[in-house]
């Protein structure tokens, strides 16, 4: 039987949540497996030099998904190349110092033990469908050719 901590009206006091070390050991667990996973594809798959059709909507319709170029993307940044990377898909190569910054935030907080909300404000998803939105209608249209994916395959 465990024993309830009370306060001297005999009220029940609000326990505090578990901090420290144990509260880390699921996001360093989804770091390091997020890091392995992206080292060994980057060492055993190249997307510039093999051709895998991964995109469903761009075989079916010819237009380019906010995800096209998205593995050649994090394969440019994997290997250092920056401005292949923003030229693969330049909204992954943005996203992705913001989610490791929002993923540290999130275990620092779980660290300490403060409550963590992992959903986005409705504003901001409402933002975050805009901006997706418009990328995908813009790098569709030719005038805004430097925002379409690009493929090294038969170069």
């Amino acid at each position: 039987m465990t024993s309830a901590v009370r306060d001297q009206r005999g009220i029940r006091a609000q326990e505090a949540p578990a901090r420290g070390l144990r509260r880390v050991v699921l996001p360093v667990g989804l770091a390091v497996g997020g890091v392995a996973v992206a080292l060994i594809v980057q060492l055993v798959f190249d997307p510039f030099r093999t051709d895998i059709p991964l995109c469903v909507v761009y075989h079916l319709t010819g237009l380019h998904c906010p995800g096209c170029g998205a593995i050649r993307s994090v394969h440019a940044l994997l290997a250092g190349d920056l401005l292949l990377a923003l030229r693969s898909n330049v909204l992954i190569a943005a996203a992705l110092p913001l989610t490791v910054a929002g993923f540290a935030v999130w275990t620092v907080r779980r660290a300490r033990g403060w409550p963590t909300n992992l959903l986005p404000s409705q504003r901001v998803a409402y933002v975050l469908v805009a901006v997706i939105a418009v990328f995908t209608v813009l790098r569709n249209l030719s005038a805004f050719w430097f925002l379409a994916p690009i493929s090294l395959v038969g170069a």
